[in-house]
């Protein structure tokens, strides 16, 4: 996260395009205000967003745990107005960053088994898939599990 890049921590005041993302990119297990403002104020976490211009244009949200050397992305999401311009990949480089600061050697997450724009970017991005989960979602979908070993010299 240099100075010239739009991605930042989020605040308090980013939640209501967090949530108007979250609405637009999930028909359901959504996070809503409360849960992000949790997340934001006093979970394990971190949440950066895109910020460029001033506009939320994608966020990722992290979570750790306590005597664990993974971090989780939890959500990842572009507002559709602007998927195909490299944010969610900015932002998983950005996630990968964060956890290698506090030391993590792995980031995992779970993407829908038909989400084939994600399994693509993640893979792309290094991630392996190491096992899958039945009936995860609210309709019954299947996830996959994937996962990176972070190299701390990055």
């Amino acid at each position: 996260m240099n100075r010239m890049s739009p991605i930042r921590p989020a605040v308090p005041a980013d939640v209501s395009a967090l949530v108007a993302i979250e609405n637009l990119c999930f028909p359901g297990n959504r996070l809503d205000r409360r849960r992000f403002l949790y997340q934001l104020r006093t979970a394990n976490s971190a949440t950066l967003v895109d910020a460029a211009d001033g506009e939320v244009r994608g966020y990722v949200l992290l979570l750790f745990r306590r005597n664990s050397l993974a971090a989780r992305i939890y959500s990842i999401a572009t507002h559709p107005l602007h998927t195909g311009k490299g944010i969610a990949a900015a932002l998983v480089c950005a996630a990968e960053q964060l956890a290698r600061e506090r030391g993590l050697h792995w980031q995992r997450l779970e993407v829908r088994q038909d989400n084939a724009a994600s399994l693509s970017l993640f893979q792309r991005h290094g991630y392996r898939i190491f096992g899958s989960y039945a009936d995860y979602y609210h309709d019954g979908m299947d996830a996959v599990r994937l996962e990176k070993e972070l190299s701390l010299n990055q």
